[in-house]
């Protein structure tokens, strides 16, 4: 849910840093306070396009930041951690943007440098906006199918999943007869290549390893004078000959130092570390003098070695830089060779796996197909009777449900939201009602059906309570609070129906000072949200206290069954 928000030079708010709590959040205020600046906040946080005209006249710069907690939101955690955005601890989310008098945009996720894409990513799981804004992802005819499918419950997303699995295993299916199902021409022409390529491998027969090793001995070929000369070098001044070695001489420390090491226990130490160098140095003295005589070759290997190594590096430069890649083509190769070879009956064979396959996933698209159109029935009678309760019986709303030709990864259901202004007149997509209003009251509808299903935690209504009054308030006040139970819910509203039944009352207001006008929001305490809720009444003060004062205890009752 959203934690916090705090706002700096975003039109007429100088700054602003507010606190939010679970359940039913309002913002009231006298119409053209500013209200609707802070959904703006919310809409630039979740990427919403931003312009330089937004910024407060005289600042330098807009600055935006909001903290979520995501606490126990495996969904939210999962996209996060997936995006490599996640803060230290996990439980924390905190969107800012920085939008300059230049019009350019920063955007920071959790301290990261970030872009407006990931913002609008990261806010379709924390945040929808109702209203006259962007974020309205019931609008999107996309999001229909999820919505109907979640709505379907732990018993529908078990048909789902099982379609899923069987629609890829016929779509890897139908890919690998698509690669048998080739031109018979281009078969023999492939063919050719790798028999070619076998032969061609196979004639110079290469061990992995093999050139580094004779590199090696190249090498020691091509300078065997100097390694030689080196090593016998290196051997003499060691072993010696006639006592002028360093073992000899070692060997008559160690018997000068044996002579006295009764007289000190450390000298008879020494001596034990010098006979252990003395070993040392003797065999290394052997190595070297293996390795000097090592040096003698045959004639003419150098030219087999060279030979052999031209043939090895020209397999390289077609089929891999070593040996071992040299291996791994030809193993391939053959592979692919006994594939295309015995290509007929593999075709036979594959092509009974694809029609099987896709037997088995047309099975499960008729079944999860059946459960959408139950579904769809039963979404439309719950919308419907949620409309009719707010005096919106002539509007009527359906899930249409249509089944296309093509399977896809989803089924081949086609779902699309629709509503109908009065009896006789035909059906229109959801996205092309004209009335804001009318809009926000069906998309209440739609939230209060699917609010158990739908998994963004945080629902912004912006003034859904157009054009309501009468014993139509009291009911849009008590869907609110429904759904409050559900989600983080929030409300800029005129009804004192709906700002009686909040858990967190804030005020946005106007006024003069000696830099021009300044909105300024400010979280009520109980005393002054009864003021407020005089004001939101008006006419007779007396009168509209007692009304204020009922409100807020009818409010707090209904809160109190709601939570149990």
């Amino acid at each position: 849910m959203l934690r916090e928000l705090r706002v700096r030079n975003l039109a007429l708010i100088e700054e602003a840093s507010l606190e939010f709590g679970p359940g039913l959040n309002v913002l009231t205020g006298e119409t053209g306070a500013g209200k609707t600046v802070l959904v703006e906040a919310l809409s630039l946080l979740l990427g919403g396009r931003g312009d330089s005209g937004m910024i407060r006249s005289g600042a330098e710069r807009m600055e935006l930041e909001a903290a979520f907690d995501i606490e126990g939101d495996e969904r939210l955690r999962g996209m996060v951690e997936s995006e490599d955005l996640a803060a230290e601890g996990g439980d924390e989310l905190i969107l800012r943007r920085v939008i300059g008098a230049d019009g350019k945009s920063r955007c920071y996720v959790n301290g990261r440098l970030s872009t407006v894409g990931t913002l609008s990513r990261v806010g379709e799981y924390l945040v929808d906006i109702h209203g006259q804004h962007e974020h309205q992802r019931l609008l999107r005819p996309a999001s229909h199918l999820e919505y109907l499918d979640v709505y379907g419950g732990a018993e529908h997303l078990r048909l789902l999943e099982a379609y899923r699995s069987l629609h890829a295993a016929w779509r890897e299916a139908a890919r690998a007869l698509e690669r048998a199902d080739m031109d018979e021409a281009e078969r023999l022409r492939e063919i050719d290549l790798l028999r070619f390529q076998v032969r061609e491998i196979e004639t110079v027969r290469p061990v992995e390893g093999e050139m580094e090793e004779l590199a090696r001995e190249r090498g020691r070929m091509q300078n065997r004078e100097e390694l030689f000369s080196a090593a016998h070098l290196a051997h003499a001044l060691i072993a010696g000959d006639g006592g002028e070695g360093v073992v000899d001489r070692l060997g008559e420390a160690e018997a000068a130092l044996l002579r006295a090491s009764s007289l000190d226990e450390e000298l008879a130490a020494w001596c034990v570390r010098l006979r252990e160098g003395q070993e040392a140095l003797a065999e290394l003295a052997r190595e070297m003098h293996d390795f000097a005589e090592g040096l003698e070759f045959e004639p003419g290997r150098l030219d087999e070695v060279e030979a052999r190594l031209h043939a090895l590096n020209d397999l390289a430069r077609k089929y891999g830089g070593d040996t071992a890649a040299i291996l791994e083509h030809l193993e391939r190769a053959r592979r692919r060779l006994e594939e295309l070879e015995n290509l007929d009956a593999r075709r036979d064979e594959l092509r009974g796996e694809a029609d099987a396959a896709l037997a088995s996933a047309g099975e499960a698209a008729e079944r999860l197909s059946a459960s959408r159109r139950e579904l769809a029935r039963g979404l439309t009678r719950e919308v419907n009777r949620e409309l009719e309760e707010l005096n919106m019986a002539g509007m009527r709303f359906r899930v249409l449900c249509e089944e296309e030709a093509d399977l896809g990864p989803m089924g081949r259901d086609r779902v699309e939201f629709q509503v109908t202004p009065g009896k006789g007149l035909p059906y229109r997509p959801l996205a092309r009602i004209a009335s804001g209003g009318e809009l926000s009251r069906i998309t209440l509808a739609l939230k209060l059906a699917l609010a158990r299903a739908d998994a963004v935690p945080t629902l912004v209504f912006d003034e859904v309570d157009a054009g309501i009054g009468g014993t139509t308030a009291d009911v849009l006040a008590e869907k609110l609070a429904r759904i409050a139970g559900y989600h983080q819910v929030f409300s800029i509203t005129h009804l004192p129906q709906i700002a009686a039944r909040s858990h967190t009352h804030l005020a946005v207001s106007k006024r003069e000072t000696a830099g021009g006008v300044r909105t300024e929001v400010r979280l009520l305490d109980p005393g002054e949200r009864l003021e407020e809720l005089v004001r939101m009444l008006g006419g007779d003060e007396s009168t509209a206290r007692r009304h204020a004062r009922a409100l807020l205890k009818a409010g707090g009752e209904r809160a109190a069954r709601l939570s149990t």
